[in-house]
Formats: structure tokens, C-alpha cells, sequence
């Protein structure tokens, strides 16, 4: 199988309302973002709806800040099935400073489901 469209990639700004006290974005904010990158991939790749199977680990490195342009890149690994496994990258960058950061990194599974929920060939 060709494996067109294994990647892709968003960016934004990390707004104030993603961020704590300190002007940091929270995790969850963040694991919020991962999942919904590789979500689009995932649909987008196999043209079905699909829901998150398992997230690897994650380890937070760098801090991300009200104002840093935020960059995520998810690109498919494998392709089971009926799952797919995802890699997605997150870094920064302070546009000020010019300053670029490797945030964090994960690896998702995802899963095509059909119209009632089950799982599907994809």
C-alpha cells in the first residue's frame, strides 16, 4: 500500500488562555493539540472516522509560552489493519528571541471505526 498523505502539520500562536499563572501552556493543553493532529492525519489518511487507541509516553522538555509559535508535525509510522500508529512532534519557537525548542514528542494509535462505533478496515 502507497501511503500518501503521512503527514501533517499545524501551527499558532500559544494564546493566554492556554497558559497558567506562570505564562506557561499547560500540559494537557498540549496533549489536547497532539491528539488532535493526529486525529486529521488519521481521518484524513484513511478516509473513516477514527478514535485514539493508546498515547506512548511523553516527556515534557521545554516549556512552551504565551506568544511562542507553536509548530506540531504528526507523521504516519504503520499501517495495521485496522489501527495506525502515529509519531508527533512539538517545538517552539520565541519570535522574538528567534529562539527554537524541542517541546516534546509522542507516539498515538489510532483506530478506524465505522458508523456504529466498531472497528473497520482500513
Amino acid at each position: 500500500m502507497i501511503m500518501e498523505n503521512k503527514s501533517l502539520s499545524m501551527s499558532f500562536l500559544a494564546q493566554t488562555t492556554d497558559a497558567n499563572y506562570h505564562g506557561n501552556v499547560h500540559g494537557g493543553k498540549v496533549m489536547k493539540w497532539i491528539d488532535e493532529v493526529a486525529y486529521a492525519l488519521a481521518v484524513r489518511y484513511a478516509r473513516k472516522n477514527c478514535v485514539t487507541k493508546f498515547v506512548d509516553d511523553i516527556e515534557f522538555l521545554e516549556a512552551i509560552h504565551i506568544g511562542d509559535l507553536v509548530f506540531l508535525t504528526a507523521t504516519l509510522l504503520h499501517v495495521g489493519n485496522t489501527s495506525m500508529r502515529i509519531k508527533v512532534e512539538v517545538s517552539s519557537e520565541n519570535l522574538i528571541g528567534q529562539v527554537l525548542k524541542s517541546n516534546c514528542a509522542c507516539e498515538i494509535v489510532f483506530v478506524a471505526i465505522d458508523s456504529n462505533g466498531k472497528k473497520t478496515t482500513i
